[in-house]
């Protein structure tokens, strides 16, 4: 017959490997969502790049012509409408973790944008893009080793815990 303390103790131990894969599955969920926000950021760049280079439109209205999937992948999290300006953006990107992960690099553009000729903005497009590349070409190596030793070590330490309860 099983006593109320090892029931407890188990029950306990259960709920601690629950908590520690729900840990890894949150933290897995925020690397993705590195990425895409990244993705999106480069998908932003090239997108204002090409509407500089073929029609010559003013940035607001660029902005204002983006695909909402764009500006949702820059901005995931975000309430809707919060972003549809440069200002905003960039009011965005320094709260939080936006401005970590190339957030630095995309402020950088966007206080450069329409402040410039033509060849410039592209030549500023051209360079945010490669440096927003290399952040995410980076970034897609390291996370998923990242979130393997995290998913790792927390389970160890669970283990340990559990261990020594018990």
């Amino acid at each position: 017959m099983l006593s109320y303390e090892l029931v407890l103790k188990a029950a306990g131990a259960v709920l601690l490997f629950v908590s520690t894969w729900l840990w890894t599955a949150k933290n897995k969920r925020a690397g993705k969502e590195r990425l895409r926000r990244l993705r999106g950021q480069i998908a932003f760049v090239g997108f204002v790049r090409e509407r500089i280079e073929r029609y010559l439109l003013p940035i607001s209205q660029i902005i204002s012509e983006c695909d909402k999937a764009i500006t949702d992948a820059v901005v995931i999290g975000c309430e809707e409408g919060e972003y549809l300006d440069i200002e905003g953006l960039r009011a965005l990107l320094r709260t939080g973790c936006y401005y970590a992960d190339g957030g630095r690099e995309f402020d950088m553009f966007l206080s450069a944008l329409g402040s410039s000729y033509r060849e410039d903005e592209l030549a500023g497009c051209d360079a945010c893009i490669k440096e927003l590349s290399a952040i995410y070409e980076k970034l897609s190596r390291e996370i998923p080793k990242d979130e393997k030793s995290r998913a790792v070590l927390a389970f160890c330490l669970a283990a340990a815990i559990v261990i020594i309860l018990l």
